[in-house]
């Protein structure tokens, strides 16, 4: 009886190591595929972060870009007070020009191109084409 109480507590043993070793086993494929995962995650998260730091970049260009239309609206927006300003005076100059028109009516200065002095030294050939290049008649043409 003795022998089978011995065989009994060694296959208990036995079998106890086995499972013993096969909760190791297992335990160690289960850390495999978490570190795998943990290397993907990573991975994902470098990419993220990647991302992340080219979309701010983009949001930071755009917050530029519409700071300086912001300022050129701004600019424009002063022009235009300023002209809607100089339209309102231009209104009321015509009107009060409407109401005596008799008194207030001044001629013009006229700006016109002189023609330059004849250059005796030119022949009219020279004079067409310093005419032709400077727009100005050069004395007689």
């Amino acid at each position: 009886m003795e022998s089978y109480t011995y065989l009994f507590l060694f296959v208990l043993q036995l079998v106890f190591t086995v499972v013993v070793l096969l909760t190791l086993l297992h335990e160690k494929r289960l850390q495999k595929q978490q570190e795998k995962k943990n290397k993907q995650l990573l991975t994902e998260l470098s990419n993220l972060r990647e991302e992340i730091q080219a979309m701010t970049n983009t949001h930071f260009t755009f917050i530029g870009k519409i700071a300086r239309i912001s300022e050129s609206t701004m600019t424009a927006l002063a022009e235009l007070k300023k002209l809607i300003s100089a339209t309102e005076k231009l209104k009321k100059e015509l009107e009060r020009i409407k109401a005596a028109p008799s008194r207030n009516i001044k001629k013009l200065p006229v700006s016109r191109k002189q023609p330059l002095p004849v250059n005796p030294t030119l022949g009219s050939k020279a004079r067409k084409k310093k005419r032709l290049q400077t727009g100005v008649a050069y004395g007689r043409s």
